[in-house]
């Protein structure tokens, strides 16, 4: 069953739970009584204590209340925009706090009246909670004419308070929401409604306030010692129908305003589509040319006055943008944007008769310099964007608005750009130092790293091979481990070569320029051959697979375990001495010594060789026993009472118990010696009858030198059966006899206390202490010790880990189970990999782009400049030096992150959207976005912001792109936060493409479409979700077009698509864009999402009256928007009859509908203002239909509270119908 809030009319815990006396709804004792007792356990169970008379605090002794004990107000405190429909709620932690000193239980139909409650009151006839005199809270004063309108009647204060439990449990599953109620605090709370319907538009103070005379005269300071009548009888706090001004001490308080009528579901059907509109022809025409204008133009370049049609950025769905220019307009415009060109590549010269010719100033070529190209042709028109841009009037206008943006913003604008230029200048030496060592590192590692061969070149870049990824010269993985592509370093460790191979020490170790190694080389004659030592073995050492042998680990056995070779050669014979020295020994050893050590591994070796490696063995006497941990820890204890104890003695005493523990030996004692060192061990036994503990016999004495001394029969005669110790025979038997032994303390008895008997008794902390006095000190310190184990399941595993670690000392790696496979190491594929991936060009660029930091970005971002500048490719020679501006590198120039369609709109929404404000109210409708609008303006804004830079001495070569962002893109991160993007990459990598139909990476569809909204709803809800879901085609009129799975959730990721930009043009206009093409738009459904909220409690705002016949749905209907689905209406009605046959019903039951879901304020005829009664919700005076299900005679909070309950509201628009 899904998780739910599950409603409980009331909750009590502790004390209160037991209170006998029931909540008449009348008057009451201030205080509840509760009967105490205490039922004794264990020894003397059953045996109970009588009961005595305690008094519960009740609410005439409470001052105040913690306020952290509100978790949550709805509304917030200062809120300037409560919807009225929405009653005002207050949650507290504990969610037994409202009843908490109510001295009363519920009454069989699940009524208790809380001890507070929760009033609203206007500002403008009460004021707010102030102090005054002594008292020890706020207070606030109700005149007697305001009374019965401003405090709601405490009658049914029972009604107002209720529990909230989050659970997954059925709603009569009483058990398991009582053990949720239990559980998570954070998930249950109990909750204070007031009844007062709220008006719009109002100023409104909250406050917790006492519901009793009690509790009101002691928060006011006025209950003196507590003993007046008013104070031991639980009155109401209030009486409506008392007309006397009521003054109240408030617990806690908050203030709120109201907006206009209207919350999220009502101002959501208010929103109509295009279609809605279909029998009005003016409207029609005015949707169907949005974003569009007819724009004259100049009549001095067309006499004949033809117009042409000014677009926006966002225009119709049916209208299609990028229409080329009119061919007069385009060859006017040539003609116009080409002389200065013309006058550059023409130098002006006087006329034939002396007079100077004229200079003409003629309007900008836009994007001339970011192009490289300062003349356009007819001819350029289709597929170069600049003369798309230049040769059309619509664009030219549109570059043209973008310039008169930069103008009216420049101040801003450029403040922004000085600010960095710090980083700017630096980003700019950057670029040229980098370009410098790519040439120097080229040419370093071409004379000098490349002609190394492998073996040289792998040694020399050891200590960068960890960080050099296994990638080819064309970029594909070569080697990968689990998926994952591998570096160099890790490809060493996993191959059989020695890592020491790649090693810096190594390297310089075996270095042929090394003193010591020429100086041995020259000694053996073998320094021509030096150079090839080391190069040889790391290629051995490589090809692994051919030298099986010397990667065979388990065959190696170390010099010295069996002989050794180190005496080898040496003379001995004649001798005395001999001096070792020359073998890395100090002094001299006696030829006698020499010979013994060499005759032992002679032996060791035959040993071997005749009877295999001797094994581990184990004592015999532990077939019989084992010694634990707690044995081992109960001696440790008697050796810190003495000295004399050594580690062979714990070896003797183990021998011993291990050896004695047979069956009847209950224990051991243990004594030691204080001086003299002797030990002696006894075995002891527990009388079953008597508790007595007594010694059975000796078993044996340890002499300070180590020999076991046997006791002679005699003395095991004498001693045998002695009484010891006495202990109580019930707390023998909650440890057993293990662990009396392993519990009685140190020193407890011994044999030279004669025939004193220690008595010892278990304590609450369970632990066996003497009773009575310790005897007097003497020349001796005991443990005892439990038997050693010898169950045969532990004497089994045992035995089997003793004979697994004979098998470890025997051979650890067939044990282990460890087998050796060579690995060979490709030096040669190695050595390619390097040569590839420490190419300057490609590390220092790397290492740039980590280093540079352009507004605001962070280090290691990646940069298209940077990637493209450094990068080898087909115009790389251009950039060998970075210096001089002449050649193809443009400037680092500065970044400007505000989208700029904000500045467009705020300086001329008709020149954002064409009849943008003749839009009518209350529109949803899908629009298509204008690429072409938009690449002119940002190639006219762009530009003019550059010759704005320049000409207040920013350091520019007017190709940069300042602006990339017109809408603001977004997309969302893993960690769920939105990363801004760029709407469009530098105008100087466009290249030869068509203006609005570039291919770009930041540009998924040129085509992509908008949801444009018009009205109060996202004004007052701006944080809606909007999103685009999947449409179900060919599906009943009535059913949901929504794709859904089995839980009525979307099937995967691509059935929803989420805003990739989001604009607000004021006052009330909102747009979202999505990457969906405007001839997909038929797939789609578009949903508008009330965010999932904490509980709120309430009716829908009152319907407007219906609409009159032949209404129709347009302009002139009263029932605007969007309407329940008629399939929703037959299943409303059907559930009102009660009629469980149908199909309709049994759907809207298996939703686990509340038809109170569907009445709004005027069903139950309250108005604003007034309170809300349980006679309201149970008589539903005006219910939508004949036969309403209304509310039992007798409901409880819970069912108040659930009839009341709002959920979120979803509303979608099918893509048909939002097109023009």
């Amino acid at each position: 069953m899904p998780t739910s809030y599950q409603f409980l009319p009331w909750v009590r815990r502790g004390l209160t739970v037991a209170l006998g006396n029931v909540d008449t709804m009348g008057a009451l004792p201030a205080h509840a009584t509760a009967q105490v007792g205490v039922k004794l356990a264990g020894a003397f169970a059953g045996e109970a204590i009588p009961p005595i008379a305690m008094q519960l605090y009740g609410p005439g002794d409470v001052v105040a209340i913690d306020t952290a004990l509100v978790v949550r107000t709805d509304p917030r405190r200062n809120a300037t925009n409560f919807e009225p429909n929405y009653l005002a709620i207050v949650d507290f932690d504990p969610p037994d706090f409202p009843w908490m000193l109510t001295p009363a239980s519920a009454t069989a139909t699940d009524r208790l009246r809380p001890w507070l409650v929760l009033v609203v009151l206007e500002v403008a006839k009460c004021g707010v909670p102030k102090m005054k005199g002594q008292a020890p809270l706020p207070q606030i004063r109700v005149p007697a004419a305001l009374v019965e309108t401003e405090l709601p009647p405490l009658g049914e204060s029972w009604s107002w308070a209720h529990a909230q439990v989050v659970s997954d449990s059925a709603s009569d599953n009483v058990a398991g929401i009582q053990a949720e109620l239990q559980g998570d605090p954070r998930s249950n709370v109990s909750r204070l409604v007031c009844p007062r319907r709220l008006s719009p538009r109002t100023d409104y103070v909250a406050c917790v306030v006492p519901a009793f005379e009690p509790g009101r005269l002691r928060g006011l300071g006025l209950a003196g010692d507590g003993s007046g009548a008013a104070m031991q009888t639980l009155a109401p706090a209030w009486n409506t129908a008392v007309v006397a001004d009521v003054t109240l001490p408030v617990y806690y308080h908050w203030e709120f305003s109201t907006s206009d009528a209207g919350d999220f579901e009502s101002l959501a059907r208010r929103l109509r589509t295009p279609k809605k509109w279909k029998n009005d022809a003016a409207m029609q025409s005015l949707l169907a040319n949005i974003g569009t204008a007819p724009m004259a133009v100049d009549p001095l370049i067309n006499p004949a006055g033809v117009s042409t049609k000014m677009e926006g950025a966002l225009v119709p769905l049916s209208y299609t943008p990028g229409a080329p220019a009119i061919g007069t307009h385009a060859d006017s415009l040539m003609a116009i944007v080409n002389t200065p060109a013309s006058q550059v590549d023409n130098p002006v010269v006087d006329e034939p008769d002396g007079t100077v010719r004229r200079i003409e100033v003629k309007p900008p070529l836009w994007g001339n310099w970011h192009a490289k190209k300062h003349s356009v042709t007819r001819a350029d028109e289709p597929g170069l964007w600049l003369a798309g841009l230049n040769l059309n009037p619509r664009y030219r206008g549109a570059a043209g608005h973008g310039a008169e943006v930069v103008r009216k913003n420049q101040e801003a604008y450029v403040d922004a750009c000085w600010d960095q230029i710090g980083t700017i200048r630096d980003a700019e030496l950057k670029f040229n130092l980098t370009r410098l060592a790519i040439e120097a590192q080229r040419a370093l590692k071409a004379k000098h790293f490349d002609p190394l061969p492998p073996e040289r070149l792998l040694q020399v870049m050891g200590p960068a091979l960890p960080r050099i990824e296994a990638l080819d010269a064309a970029g594909q993985p070569a080697f990968k481990v689990n998926g994952v592509i591998a570096s160099l370093g890790g490809q060493v460790d996993r191959s059989s070569m020695p890592a020491a191979m790649v090693d810096g020490a190594l390297r310089r170790g075996a270095s042929p320029l090394r003193r010591g190694l020429r100086a041995a080389a020259l000694r053996g004659g073998t320094v021509t051959r030096l150079q090839d030592v080391g190069r040889g073995y790391m290629t051995q050492m490589a090809a692994a697979t051919t030298k099986g042998a010397a990667f065979s680990v388990n065959a190696y056995v170390p010099d010295g375990i069996l002989g050794t070779t180190f005496f080898d050669g040496l003379q001995l014979d004649g001798q005395t001495e001999v001096d070792l020295s020359g073998r890395g020994m100090r002094g001299k050893v006696g030829v006698a010594q020499v010979k013994a050590v060499m005759a032992a591994a002679s032996a060791a070796q035959v040993s071997v060789a005749r009877h295999g490696m001797p094994q581990m063995r184990i004592r015999p006497a532990q077939h019989g026993g084992v010694f634990t941990d707690l044995h081992v820890g109960r001696f440790a204890a008697l050796a810190a009472q003495t000295q004399t104890l050594k580690a062979a003695d714990f070896g003797a005493v183990a021998l011993q118990v291990e050896s004695a523990s047979r069956r009847g030996v209950e224990g051991f004692l243990v004594e030691a010696q204080l001086t003299g060192g002797q030990l002696q061990i006894s075995a002891m036994q527990l009388d079953k009858r008597s508790g007595a503990l007594r010694l059975d016999k000796p078993l044996a004495r340890l002499t300070p030198r180590g020999v076991v001394e046997r006791p002679r029969a005699g003395e095991i005669a004498r001693i045998a059966g002695i009484p010891l110790a006495q202990v109580n025979l019930v707390d023998v038997r909650q440890f057993g006899n293990v662990g009396l032994f392993s519990s009685l303390p140190a020193n407890a008895f011994d044999l030279q206390a004669g025939n004193v008997v220690s008595g010892f008794k278990l304590t609450e902390g369970l632990e066996f202490t003497r009773v009575g006095d310790a005897p007097a000190q003497r020349n001796v310190t005991s443990i005892t010790l439990p038997p050693a184990l010898r169950t045969r399941d532990v004497l089994n595993r045992f035995s089997k880990a003793t004979q697994q670690l004979q098998k470890q000392w025997l051979d650890p790696f067939d044990t282990m189970r460890v087998a050796v496979h060579t690995v060979d190491f490709p030096l040669a594929a190695a050595a390619q990999i390097v040569r590839a991936r420490t190419r300057p060009d490609l590390t220092l660029a790397a290492r740039l782009v980590s280093q540079v930091q352009l507004a605001g970005t962070e280090p290691g971002t990646v940069s298209a400049f940077v990637g493209r500048y450094l990068m080898n490719g087909p115009g790389s020679n251009k950039l060998r030096f970075m210096v001089p501006a002449l050649f193809d590198r443009v400037m680092a120039w500065p970044h400007l992150r505000a989208p700029l369609y904000k500045d467009l709109a705020e300086m001329n929404q008709e020149a954002f959207m064409p009849g943008i404000g003749n839009l009518p109210p209350d529109l949803i409708m899908a629009v298509q976005v204008n690429q072409f609008f938009i690449d002119s303006f940002m190639v006219g804004a762009n530009a003019e912001m550059n010759r704005e830079l320049l000409w207040r001495g920013f350091p520019t070569d007017l190709r940069g792109t300042p602006f990339q962002r017109f809408w603001g893109r977004v997309r969302s991160r893993a960690d769920g936060t939105q990363e801004p993007l760029d709407d469009m990459e530098p105008i100087h990598e466009w290249g030869q493409q068509p203006l609005g139909q570039r291919v770009d990476e930041n540009l998924k569809d040129p085509n992509r479409i908008a949801l444009l909204v018009k009205g109060q709803l996202l004004r007052r809800y701006p944080n809606t979700a909007v999103y685009a879901w999947k449409r179900l085609k060919n599906v009943p009129p009535d059913a949901s077009k929504l794709v859904k799975n089995a839980q009525g959730l979307p099937p995967n990721a691509a059935a929803i698509q989420t805003p990739v930009f989001t604009g607000t043009i004021a006052p009330d206009i909102t747009f979202f864009g999505f990457d969906i093409d405007k001839e997909a738009i038929d797939d789609w459904c578009f949903v508008i999402e009330e965010h999932m909220t904490e509980p709120r409690f309430g009716f829908d705002v009152d319907e407007p009256p219906a609409a009159p016949a032949g209404g129709g749905g347009g302009v002139g209907s009263a029932v605007i928007g969007m309407q329940r689905r008629p399939a929703m209406r037959v299943a409303l009605q059907q559930y009102a009859m009660g009629n469980a046959a149908t199909p309709e019903f049994k759907a809207i039951k298996a939703r686990g509908y509340n038809p109170y879901k569907a009445l709004s304020w005027s069903h139950v005829g309250v108005a604003a203002g007034q309170f809300t009664t349980v006679a309201a919700l149970t008589g539903v005076p005006n219910a939508p239909f004949a036969s309403f299900p209304t509310l039992t005679a007798t409901p409880t909070a819970a069912e108040i509270a659930k009839a009341l309950l709002q959920e979120p509201f979803r509303a979608y628009w099918e893509g048909p119908d939002l097109k023009t």
